[in-house]
């Protein structure tokens, strides 16, 4: 039995407006991805306990999904709040889950500029504690350093310089030459571009530059043509302003109630995220955070 406990906003309100048809792209233990007609990015089963992510529902399983009998090639249907596996005889009510906004402007901001100082200076602590070899952690705290992060570190500079120019076809170019690089499912630069590319939606929105928000998702597509389905599925979502719920609690806690304790919280479960993923994604929201808005340029 499968039961939804939570599901994003976004996908709720699609599953009660449109009826898709597809089918299940691709499992994992904690995670099942369907691909649905008519949509470039992938719908999310998230397992309970992991954070949910954008398009996706949280759902309560007795056992990993690799060993529920979900398989790659499966159909699947969204229609009249629910998800269904007609092969499994599996139907998941989103209609009765708890709804969760993983959109960055349901995050209200009352601190700014030293929210953003004391964000940036968690994030570096934890990620001292990263894989300097295997993450991309090196590009945040100046330690070691590996392949992919001396690779990288010159086109990200190009790419945090354009957007601070306004250069919208640099920047797109930029966000392109940095995508699927790096080991993993999601490469390490996608994980990475994808906590810039939301952070750079609170940051923008903050600044009044509403107009320039406009540029986030064409670097998103622009990245997105470049790497994998699943990953690009996390670029499109970030260049929309959407993120896991955990990223969404850490700069609710800091931006919004200015609760360093909650904060370390969601920052251990952001971190936690695959083997390296957690990682670069912070290493993604301490760049936009030092280049764009508070924290060091050094």
């Amino acid at each position: 039995m499968i039961t939804a406990t939570a599901v994003c906003k976004r996908l709720q309100l699609l599953s009660t407006e449109h009826t898709s048809s597809g089918a299940v792209h691709s499992v994992f233990d904690h995670a099942v991805n369907l691909e649905l007609a008519g949509r470039s990015g992938l719908i999310g089963l998230i397992a309970e306990g992991k954070p949910l992510t954008p398009y996706a529902a949280s759902v309560r399983t007795d056992i990993p999904f690799t060993q529920a009998g979900v398989c790659a090639g499966m159909a699947a249907l969204l229609r009249n709040g629910r998800i269904e596996l007609p092969q499994m005889g599996i139907e998941i009510d989103l209609a009765a889950a708890k709804a969760v906004d993983l959109c960055v402007d349901s995050i209200e901001m009352r601190y700014d500029r030293n929210a953003a100082d004391a964000l940036t200076e968690q994030i570096t602590a934890v990620l001292l504690r990263a894989d300097a070899q295997a993450s991309l952690a090196p590009l945040i705290t100046g330690s070691g350093g590996n392949a992919y992060s001396r690779f990288l570190e010159p086109r990200l500079n190009e790419l945090t310089a354009a957007v601070s120019l306004g250069a919208e076809d640099a920047a797109i170019q930029a966000a392109s030459r940095v995508a699927g690089c790096g080991m993993g499912l999601t490469p390490s630069s996608d994980d990475l571009l994808t906590g810039y590319l939301f952070t750079l939606h609170l940051v923008l929105r903050e600044q009044g530059r509403g107009d320039a928000r406009r540029l986030i998702p064409r670097m998103a597509q622009a990245a997105a043509e470049r790497t994998n389905r699943i990953s690009a599925t996390f670029l499109l979502q970030s260049g929309e302003g959407l993120a896991n719920a955990a990223i969404c609690d850490l700069f609710r806690s800091m931006f919004q109630f200015m609760d360093p304790a909650a904060a370390r919280r969601a920052l251990e479960r952001v971190f936690e995220i695959g083997s390296t993923s957690g990682a670069d994604m912070l290493a993604g929201i301490a760049l936009a955070l030092r280049k764009h808005y508070g924290g060091s340029e050094e």
